[in-house]
């Protein structure tokens, strides 16, 4: 059984920004809209208000999972400058776009009264993030069947650490699907959301069909001096369907680290949230090349 793992550290709010120009191009030229909604994400996830302008053009990409990831990551950002553009989207032709940028609006005003006084440079801490459930899959009378070489299938994702928060278990299916639309070829499904319209394209493409089930297995909070870290690892076990016999196991890691603030359970909570978005990355950087040698 072949065994792929990556692992990276994720730079958490109170650090130092990084260089976003090779993301922020690939948001603005990319022609694949998968790598367009990636750059969007990952946009979303570095709590830079700088990239609020661009996520704001992306509301108005011609692809509705950039336009959803965008809205997405303008929430996570929480920045009062998009709200005029998000609530354009709110008239969008497509629903999940519509429904991302109403969850956008409504973080972005909750921020705002829980914290009059932050500006969109002034990192917040201390709060817990809750991230959005929602996951760009799309349709399947919109999916491109003559590109589809993989079909997968997503089960159970589950908290297996002892670190409790009711949340861990949304945000991990969340990622997990997010990463998969960005792969070429692959049209994934939730486990018994399959249509049947979908079924029959499968069968009459003989497309392989393989199972994602994943676990977050470790949370582990760290203080040094006056640094807090909380370490997140996961576990994606590939496998076909429905047989569910093991093809591989996609590994991650990823530690979201800022200095002591406020409570230290809700800071705990908020780094761990983070931490697991990177994990799940790192995890699925492995998962194309997986998913052709599964399929074989």
């Amino acid at each position: 059984m072949a065994t792929l793992a990556c692992a990276f550290a994720f730079a958490p709010p109170g650090w130092a920004q990084t260089d976003h120009s090779t993301v922020l191009r690939v948001l603005r030229t990319g022609r694949d809209f998968r790598a367009r909604a990636r750059a969007a994400i990952a946009l979303g996830s570095s709590n830079d208000p700088s990239v609020a302008p661009a996520l704001i053009q992306a509301l108005s990409d011609p692809s509705p999972a950039v336009r959803a990831a965008a809205a997405t990551g303008l929430g996570r950002l929480q920045d009062p400058r998009a709200l005029p553009a998000l609530r354009a989207r709110l008239s969008d032709s497509q629903t999940a776009v519509r429904g991302e940028a109403a969850s956008a609006i409504r973080r972005i005003e909750a921020a705002s009264q829980n914290h009059p006084s932050t500006t969109p440079s002034t990192p917040r801490r201390g709060r817990v993030d809750r991230l959005p459930s929602f996951a760009v899959i799309p349709r399947a009378r919109s999916i491109a069947w003559p590109t589809v070489r993989y079909v997968v299938v997503l089960g159970a994702m589950e908290n297996r650490s002892r670190f409790r928060d009711d949340g861990l278990d949304q945000i991990l299916q969340s990622e997990v699907s997010r990463n998969l639309l960005v792969l070429r070829g692959v049209a994934s499904f939730q486990d018994g959301q399959i249509p049947p319209e979908a079924e029959r394209e499968i069968t009459r493409r003989h497309l392989p069909k393989l199972r994602l089930e994943g676990s977050l297995t470790r949370v582990e909070p760290r203080i040094q001096q006056r640094q807090l870290s909380v370490r997140c690892e996961v576990s994606i076990m590939l496998m076909d369907d429905p047989g569910r016999n093991m093809r591989g196991v996609l590994t991650g890691a990823a530690t979201g680290t800022s200095p002591r603030s406020g409570a230290r359970q809700t800071q705990e909570q908020r780094l761990a949230r983070q931490a697991l978005t990177g994990a799940v990355r790192s995890a699925m950087q492995g998962a194309a090349s997986a998913i052709s040698s599964a399929a074989r």
